[in-house]
């Protein structure tokens, strides 16, 4: 019987929850009839792929029968040139998220716990519970990461800290002297996983410098994907930097080939296509102020981001409107699961998108 089977999981899986994407354009477009959609809910790049990276496709396509380069010793390559790095500081990963994961599976046991703030980005629980480590959760202020009380929370067991910087869901940054401040008053024996997977958005000046962090501390990894500003969120690419010690004992336990041959090309050209990041922070910053304002108009409560979205509540329940939108093919992003209950999420997308969305966001008031 399938119970005998199911009694012997693993402790930590019995009581998680999978991670549940945001709503389909096809799955809307099915339940609803609609014959257009406007997709806000993951945060992708309304610019789409960098078009330079969508120009090598042709390319690739009489190798599709070839295993990948499994060490992706040309990427590596011009991610080290595009980083200031060696090859050795570099681990690729299938999305940032598979480099949490690793970091989890080397770190993390029931013995174990792991620091996250609250309202941090659902994976690092999920991959801190599927381990059978103790989650501990840090309170916000005005939503943003407390770092500076992450000591004060520490256990004798805390093996690994997640910091999503800028977060997500709520786009609230740390600045590096926060960072820095951080891991100097932590034991060096505690990891710290910087989750920058929004950083290219960031024009603060006090924005965190990775590098002159990882010049300083052994203990932090930085992650970063192709999945958002870079609009390569279908091929699943990241990667992990951080000193060659920890990158060798990830690379353990990475699996062989884990970065599809068409994926470590396209991510190739991608990094370095300038013109295409910058197009991108300059809608972002032009669209998400006006969006930014315009919620604020009609009453709702935002709060401030530094990425490509942003999150609100209003007069209403969460879900009921998210329903109500979905109906007028508008899809957004409800984000009880970060137990914040009422509140919506929305990509900031191009004028047109934007508009549509608040069109039936007021007419829905």
């Amino acid at each position: 019987m399938i119970s005998d089977i199911l009694q012997n999981l693993n402790p930590g899986i019995k009581g998680l929850h999978p991670y549940e994407p945001g709503k389909t354009i096809d799955e809307v477009m099915l339940k609803y009839g609609h014959s257009e959609v406007v997709k806000l809910a993951s945060n992708e790049n309304p610019l789409g792929a960098s078009p330079k990276a969508l120009e090598i496709l042709e390319n690739n396509k009489h190798e599709l029968h070839l295993y990948p380069d499994g060490n992706g010793s040309k990427l590596k390559e011009v991610i080290a040139d595009h980083e200031g790095l060696l090859d050795e500081n570099i681990i690729l990963g299938n999305g940032s998220n598979e480099i949490l994961e690793l970091v989890a599976r080397a770190f993390l046991n029931p013995q174990t716990s792991s620091m996250v703030s609250c309202h941090a980005f659902a994976i690092y629980k999920i991959v801190s519970q599927a381990t059978g480590a103790k989650l501990i959760e840090v309170p916000t202020e005005k939503w943003g990461h407390q770092l500076k009380k992450f000591p004060t929370y520490l256990e004798e067991n805390t093996t690994v800290i997640f910091i999503a910087n800028p977060n997500n869901p709520t786009g609230t940054y740390n600045s590096h002297d926060e960072v820095y401040k951080l891991l100097r008053d932590i034991p060096s024996s505690v990891l710290v996983v910087l989750d920058c997977a929004y950083f290219e958005y960031v024009t603060k000046n006090d924005y965190v410098d990775p590098l002159a962090l990882l010049k300083e501390f052994q203990n932090l990894v930085v992650t970063k994907t192709f999945s958002k500003i870079q609009g390569l969120a279908s091929i699943r690419i990241g990667y992990g930097i951080a000193n060659s010690a920890l990158i060798e004992v990830l690379n353990r336990i990475r699996q062989p080939f884990n970065v599809n041959s068409l994926a470590q090309e396209l991510a190739r050209v991608a990094i370095c296509d300038a013109q295409h990041i910058e197009q991108s922070v300059k809608l972002n910053s032009l669209e998400g102020n006006k969006l930014f304002d315009k919620l604020t108009n009609l009453g709702m409560e935002c709060i401030p981001s530094v990425a490509n979205f942003i999150s609100f509540k209003g007069p209403f329940v969460g879900q009921e409107m998210f329903k109500k939108l979905l109906e007028r093919g508008i899809i957004v992003r409800p984000i009880d699961v970060y137990d914040m209950p009422d509140f919506l999420r929305v990509t900031i997308g191009n004028k047109k998108d934007n508009s549509r969305f608040l069109k039936a966001l007021e007419e829905l008031l």
